[in-house]
């Protein structure tokens, strides 16, 4: 039995309702709109249940007209009516005209308060998924890493785009059917209540019956529309990674193991979606089956009771009035069961709340200098083994300090501590005397720039991806910052220069471009601490040169911590951090720990071995 089942009716029904209720606060801003057309719906659902007289009057003046039968008299509302003069050279031609103008002017009042409901009710709809949308993607960004180091990017991307529009699109037909709808149907029925209450009860009779394969195949829906879901998520996931990784599959020639993925993936998509349209679509036909029998009962009805021909065109012509707003009501709770599942991922994002929080009224960190300290820290990812283990660092302001150890030391977590990714278990960060659990996240990172290893640009125009370090930068302030990077001349070699559309991730350019132009946007952002994870990994010798050239300029007063193998960076730095097993085991320059630490040396050796033996012979 699922956990659902086991919950008291109130908890379940609770639980049922909440992702509506939540759903109606992204409505709220827009509750006027939604009341209006609320309101044209009401309008258009009376007078559908209005046809149901306004064809038995005109009936009655039609049929009744013929063979000198006693005409009715006119709506109490037209008596007193000066008519022209020659609609009274025939008085039976009168209410015959009368009649044939109450069809057309009663149509048409309908169908405005039916295209004022539809217009309302869309763009409350539409701007409610635009809402959400937005709201889902700007509660994503602010997750923190261990978020998304836990989820999937496919099947966020689902979440954003198709499950939004899923609830959305429930959410809204409801909204407007479990109004318009039972207003409609019970005007009507009140209509054919007036015609006739006797053939009215019968035709209520079959009413309930109606609702069985709704209760019946509407709990199928709801599961076959949750497996939907998530293999909607699922597919989103393989397309997702096989366009991130199209390099890696070519290189290994799995284009046909990706595409078969693929397709058993859409084929299971396919077979889900089947069920679900079986069960939805098996209602429709099973009512009509109901309401045919329902007509044969009336006919049976008119013959032992001998019912006035024209009642009972106008009855049976009220029942089909009737048979559309039925039809809707009997979707509602399709609508609800297959929305549901979408609307309770979409909400768990939503109540997902981020792990790193700001402090209650955390000050902005501001005017910094630079100054680190790192306080017996300790961290690990959430196995047994921690990744910085009692780890006391100070790194004066102004000075450059380089990162050392092999693969899995902990360099990498120390840059992630102190961007406050992720918040060490013991131990404390301080930047400038301030713990950084105590300020707030943004204010931090904007004091920090950032070059990483993997060079991730965007598919924009190069101009914008360097403005992207400092959104209000002028065009000459681009300019500077590409310059000292030494990437202003291939810009300009581009095709369209500055607004040259790099492509996904940069594959236009060659890495050592790419990473040019991400030092560039470090630049530009010209933060007080500079990080650098493996900076000059992608460049040659000769483009290493010039940044490291333009590093010097750069880093004059500022705080440099820099994660590198590379012999030239670590010469120039003020300081060097040995690390082993998350642990610092030495901190000194260059030359006292070639002469002093056996870890250091060793790493000199097998990392640079070819530049040391260059340093020997010269």
């Amino acid at each position: 039995m699922s956990d659902k089942k086991k919950l008291p009716f109130r908890q379940l029904l609770k639980a049922w309702w909440q992702p509506y209720r939540m759903l109606m606060g992204f409505m709220r801003p827009y509750r006027r709109r939604f009341f209006i057309g609320v309101a044209f719906g009401a309008g258009f659902a009376i007078l559908t249940a209005a046809l149901i007289p306004t064809l038995y009057v005109v009936a009655s003046q039609i049929f009744g007209s013929s063979g000198g039968a006693k005409m009715p008299k006119l709506p109490a509302f037209l008596e007193g009516v000066r008519l022209p003069e020659w609609m009274t050279l025939r008085p039976d031609l009168t209410g015959v005209i009368v009649a044939c103008i109450l069809i057309p002017s009663v149509m048409l009042i309908r169908s405005l308060f039916s295209y004022g409901n539809s217009y309302f009710m869309a763009w409350v709809s539409l701007r409610m998924l635009s809402d959400l949308r937005s709201a889902v993607f700007a509660h994503v960004t602010f997750q923190s890493m261990d978020f998304f180091n836990a989820a999937r990017s496919g099947k966020l991307m689902s979440r954003i785009t198709n499950d939004t529009r899923v609830a959305q699109n429930a959410f809204t037909s409801v909204a407007s059917d479990i109004f318009r709808d039972p207003i409609a149907v019970v005007a009507g029925v009140a209509a054919l209540f007036w015609l006739d209450w006797k053939f009215c009860l019968a035709m209520l009779v079959l009413f309930p019956v109606c609702l069985v394969p709704i209760a019946i195949f509407g709990r199928k829906v709801r599961q076959a529309g949750k497996a939907e879901e998530n293999e909607a998520g699922a597919m989103a996931v393989i397309l997702h990674e096989t366009l991130a990784g199209i390099r890696v599959i070519k290189s290994f020639a799995r284009e046909s193991y990706q595409a078969d993925q693929f397709a058993r993936s859409s084929y299971e998509q396919f077979r889900i979606s089947l069920k679900v349209r079986k069960s939805a679509d098996i209602v429709q036909p099973l009512i009509e089956t109901v309401s045919a029998l329902g007509i044969a009962l009336a006919l049976l009805y008119v013959f032992f009771f001998k019912v006035d021909p024209l009642k009972i065109v106008a009855l049976l012509l009220g029942t089909f009035v009737l048979y559309e707003p039925m039809k809707k009501i009997s979707r509602i709770h399709m609508l609800l069961q297959k929305a549901l599942a979408a609307s309770t991922h979409i909400f768990e994002i939503l109540e997902t709340k981020a792990t790193i929080q700001d402090a209650p009224n955390a000050p902005k960190l501001l005017n910094c200098q630079g100054r680190i300290e790192m306080d017996q820290v300790s961290f690990s990812y959430g196995s047994d083994q921690n990744a910085l283990t009692d780890i006391s660092l100070n790194i004066e302001a102004g000075k450059q300090y380089a990162l050392v150890g092999a693969s899995g030391a902990g360099k990498s977590t120390i840059l992630s501590l102190l961007l406050r990714f992720y918040d060490p278990q013991q131990g404390v960060i301080r930047v400038d005397g301030q713990d950084i659990r105590d300020v707030q996240q943004t204010s931090l990172r904007e004091q920090v720039g950032i070059v990483t290893q993997e060079t991730f640009l965007f598919h924009d125009s190069i101009y914008e991806n360097i403005r992207y370090g400092r959104l209000d930068a002028t065009r000459e302030e681009i300019e500077h910052a590409a310059k000292l990077a030494f990437a202003h001349d291939f810009i300009l070699a581009q095709p369209q220069g500055y607004a040259t559309v790099i492509g996904d991730k940069g594959c236009l350019l060659s890495g050592g471009q790419q990473q040019r132009l991400s030092i560039a946007r470090a630049l530009l952002k010209n933060a007080p601490i500079l990080l650098l994870d493996e900076a000059t990994s992608a460049l040659d010798s000769e483009s290493e040169r010039m940044i490291q050239s333009a590093l010097e300029r750069l880093t004059e007063g500022k705080t440099v911590i820099a994660i590198a193998h590379r012999l030239s960076t670590i010469l120039k730095s003020d300081q060097i951090v040995v690390m082993e097993n998350g642990r610092i085991v030495e901190i000194g320059t260059h030359a006292h720990l070639l002469e002093c630490s056996k870890v250091y040396r060793r790493l000199y050796e097998l990392q640079f071995h070819h530049e040391s033996d260059h340093l020997a012979e010269a």
